[in-house]
């Protein structure tokens, strides 16, 4: 595992759904990072992917 991967943190499925869920009610990812509490760069990333109908973001393995 490189340093870089290993400082990554993972981000909880529930915290993803969220973040989804507020995409869907319209909301920008810079309030949805306010209000996840999770980086503005990180839920950008999602943001982009929801906007493409990529959903593969939303829900990794079981956590």
């Amino acid at each position: 595992m490189s340093e870089t991967t290993s400082l990554r943190k993972r981000i909880p499925n529930v915290k993803r759904r969220e973040c989804l869920k507020l995409f869907e009610q319209g909301y920008g990812y810079k309030k949805v990072a306010q209000i996840a509490g999770l980086n503005v760069y990180t839920v950008r990333e999602y943001k982009r992917k929801y906007a493409v109908g990529d959903l593969s973001w939303a829900s990794r393995g079981a956590r």
